[in-house]
C-alpha cells in the first residue's frame, strides 16, 4: 500500500492554486465577452454621457428663474424653442427664457435644470407658466454623472455580466482585452467504468464524474473537453497524461488519487520530467485523497489534479480546489464566494477536529425564528450520486469544532 504524504490543510492546498500563473491575455469581442475576466483594468476613455441631458419631458431653464415659482405665483419666462434630439441645441437661455425638451435631450447653453411639463402652462404669445421651483442639477443628468474621463469603472479581473457590457458599449468599445478561458482536460479512469451510452454489466458503473466535472468548469466559464476513460494501467495513465498535458492548462484525472495498489495517478504525475508533487492528502472530508501536482510545459506550468472516484467527494474537491484554480488561471483577482444563507440545523452533526468537513443540507422554508431556513442534514455515501442532488446547500464544519448541535443557527453556502 502507498501512502499518504503529510495531511495538508485546505488554506495550505489554495496557497499552492494561487501560485499558478494566469493564462495569457486575447482580444475578445464585446458580444462574445459576458462572463470572461478583464485582463486589465477599463479606465473611462471620456466623460458619460458627455453632455448634459434632460430626464424628464418639460422645460429647460436657469434655476434662477423659477426661484420662489408655486402654483399661486409661477415664474414667466418666453419660450424661444426646441431643444432637438439626437443634436446640440443652436439656442442660449438668457434670462427670462426657456426652451422645450424632450427625456434624453441634450440642455441648451445657459440652462442648468428642468421643469417637468406637469408643472408648465401655456401663457399666450410665446410665454408659459412654470409652477414649480428647481435647482441646478434638478431632472438633468450631468455630462459625467455616469463616467467622469479617467477614472477606473472595471477592475482587472472583473468577470464581466451584462451590465458591463452595455458599460463598454456605452463607450464604443468593440474589442476586450480578457484572460483566455482555462482549458481543462478531464480523465477517467477505472476498469469498471464505462462511457455512459453502454450498458454496465454487474460490477460496471457508468463515467459520471467526466460530465458532471466538465459542466462545472463551463459553468466557471472554463473551456472543459473529456479525454475520455484509461484502465488501471500506469503506462496508459502516463501516456494519456502526457499527451493532454501539451494541449491543457489542467489535466483533471478522477479516480485512482487514494493509496490503493490500483490508484496510479500520484505515482504518474510524479514521473513527468520537472513535475513537483504539491498535495497528495488534504484534511477534508469527502475528498482527502485529492492530488495537486505541476508540470512544466515549454514557458507555462500545467496544473495535474488527482480527484477522487467517488461522486460526491470528486465533485466537493472540484468546488473547494478546482473553481478556485480556474478562477485564478482566469484572471481572478479577489476570489469570489457563493452566496451565504443563514439556517436552523435540524439533527446534530459530528465532526472529526483537525478536518474540515463539507456537510450536505436540504433547505426547508421556517416560518419563525430567527432564520429563514431549515438545515437538514443528507446522509448518505460519497458514492452516491443523489447526496448532491438532495442538497441545496453545503455547511462547511471547520477544523477546529467537533460538530454542531441540533437547534444551532449556521451558515450555509448555496450550491
Amino acid at each position: 500500500m502507498k501512502s499518504f504524504l503529510t495531511l495538508q490543510s485546505v488554506e495550505d492546498v489554495l496557497a499552492h492554486l494561487r501560485s499558478f500563473k494566469p493564462c495569457p491575455e486575447e482580444r475578445t469581442p464585446l458580444d462574445e465577452a459576458v462572463g470572461r475576466r478583464l485582463a486589465q483594468a477599463f479606465v473611462a476613455p471620456a466623460d458619460l454621457p458627455g453632455f448634459d441631458r434632460s430626464t424628464v419631458d418639460g422645460y429647460a431653464v436657469r434655476a434662477r428663474d423659477v426661484f420662489g415659482a408655486q402654483e399661486g405665483s409661477p415664474a414667466l419666462l418666453e419660450c424661444v424653442g426646441d431643444c432637438p434630439m439626437g443634436r446640440a441645441p443652436d439656442l442660449t437661455l438668457e434670462e427670462g427664457r426657456t426652451a422645450r425638451i424632450l427625456t434624453g435631450g441634450m440642455l441648451p447653453r445657459g440652462a442648468d435644470c428642468v421643469v417637468m411639463v406637469e408643472y408648465s402652462r401655456p401663457a399666450g404669445k410665446g410665454m408659459v407658466e412654470l409652477a414649480r421651483t428647481q435647482a441646478p442639477g434638478d431632472n438633468v443628468i450631468l455630462h459625467d454623472d455616469d463616467a467622469a474621463a479617467g477614472a477606473e469603472l472595471l477592475p482587472e479581473g472583473r468577470r464581466l455580466r451584462p451590465e458591463d457590457i452595455g458599460l463598454l458599449a456605452a463607450f464604443g468599445v468593440r474589442e476586450v482585452a480578457t484572460r483566455r478561458p482555462a482549458r481543462v482536460a478531464i480523465l477517467s479512469t477505472g476498469d469498471e467504468v464505462l462511457p455512459i451510452e453502454e450498458e454496465p454489466r454487474p460490477g460496471q458503473v457508468r463515467d459520471v464524474n467526466a460530465h458532471t466535472l466538465s459542466a462545472l468548469c463551463r459553468e466557471t466559464g472554463a473551456h472543459p473537453f473529456r479525454a475520455g476513460l484509461v484502465r488501471d494501467d500506469p503506462e496508459a495513465l502516463r501516456e494519456a497524461v502526457v499527451r493532454l498535458a501539451a494541449e491543457a492548462d489542467i489535466v483533471a484525472v478522477s479516480g485512482g488519487s487514494s493509496a490503493g495498489m490500483r490508484d496510479h495517478t500520484v505515482n504518474v504525475f510524479t514521473s513527468l520530467p520537472g513535475s513537483e508533487l504539491l498535495t497528495h492528502g488534504v484534511s477534508i472530508s469527502p475528498g482527502k485523497p485529492f492530488i495537486l501536482a505541476r508540470a512544466p510545459q515549454g514557458d507555462r506550468d500545467v496544473c495535474l489534479m488527482g480527484l477522487p472516484g467517488h461522486v460526491t467527494s470528486a465533485l466537493i474537491c472540484a468546488r473547494v480546489f478546482l473553481v478556485p484554480l480556474i478562477e485564478r488561471l482566469q484572471g481572478c483577482v479577489r476570489p469570489e464566494k457563493n452566496a451565504r444563507v443563514p439556517a436552523r440545523l435540524l439533527r446534530s452533526i459530528a465532526s472529526a477536529q483537525g478536518r474540515r468537513d463539507y456537510i450536505r443540507v436540504r433547505l426547508h422554508p421556517c416560518e419563525t425564528g430567527e432564520a429563514a431556513w431549515n438545515a437538514e442534514p443528507v446522509v448518505k455515501a460519497s458514492g452516491l450520486m443523489t447526496g448532491m442532488c438532495d442538497a441545496d446547500a453545503l455547511l462547511v464544519c471547520p477544523e477546529n469544532r467537533e460538530g454542531y448541535a441540533a437547534g444551532e443557527i449556521v451558515s450555509v453556502e448555496m450550491l
